[in-house]
């Protein structure tokens, strides 16, 4: 335990390791038990809102960390983004797919409620817990390497807990969007920037899938509104220590 507290890069890994134990225990709680509720609790309120995204923006608070850095190539960063975007949303058809769905507007309301913290979550581990795994790394290339694959890494081992261990095909595609995305953020070096675009892949995709129609939607709002809290409250909390900060150097 020492180890962890004195070394970001174990305790990134153990934190890993929780993000993946509950989400793989929601999915089986689904899938093998089928106890679609429990699951749904677990899955939206338990992985998403507490683990996904309290943990990080805990940790995040403790060890001061920043959602952005500055940036080091915003073009080819933006590349490699848009990259990311076609390939999983046009090439792969699922566009086309929602456009045949023709889905209602409460159905659209719903998966944009229930993947706002799932893809907040994984965000927050893949683009500020991940990056503060690894010191240094903005200018190592050796680290700046490793970081990229740890990200990529970590999208395919995500969604390969997903599915149970069933699913190589969606993990290797996960793992080649991880890898787009982790060299947009290699270069971006913003959570923000490149957060949305996963929430879009992510949606475009789930809503493609046509998998979460039945989801129930008093949880959905419950997991939204939980995570939308934990972000509020530190945004509020960050401004206040800016504040602080700026006030104490005003007085020296």
């Amino acid at each position: 335990m020492k180890r962890m507290k004195t070394n970001p890069f174990f305790l990134g890994i153990f934190l890993i390791v929780v993000f993946y134990l509950f989400w793989g225990v929601s999915q089986f709680v689904g899938i093998k038990m089928r106890q679609p509720l429990q699951s749904s609790l677990l899955f939206s309120i338990a992985f998403t809102g507490l683990i996904g995204c309290f943990i990080p923006i805990y940790f995040k608070n403790k060890f001061h960390w920043n959602y952005n850095e500055p940036s080091s190539n915003r073009i080819i960063g933006y590349l490699f983004l848009v990259v990311a975007i076609v390939f999983s949303t046009i090439l792969s058809g699922a566009l086309l797919k929602i456009i045949e769905l023709n889905y209602s507007w409460i159905i659209i309301l719903k998966y944009i409620l229930l993947f706002f913290p799932m893809s907040l979550g994984l965000g927050l581990f893949a683009f500020l817990l991940i990056p503060n795994m690894i010191c240094e790394w903005q200018n190592n290339k050796k680290k700046s390497a490793l970081l990229v694959i740890l990200i990529s890494a970590f999208f395919f081992f995500s969604f390969y807990v997903d599915s149970l261990f069933q699913d190589i095909a969606l993990a290797v595609t996960m793992g080649f969007i991880g890898l787009l995305l982790g060299l947009g953020y290699l270069f971006l070096r913003s959570f923000w920037i490149v957060y949305p675009v996963l929430f879009i892949i992510m949606l475009v995709n789930t809503l493609a899938d046509n998998k979460y129609d039945e989801y129930n939607f008093a949880i959905v709002i419950v997991s939204a509104l939980l995570s939308a809290t934990i972000l509020v409250v530190d945004f509020m909390r960050s401004r206040k220590w800016i504040t602080k900060n700026r006030l104490k150097q005003v007085s020296k």
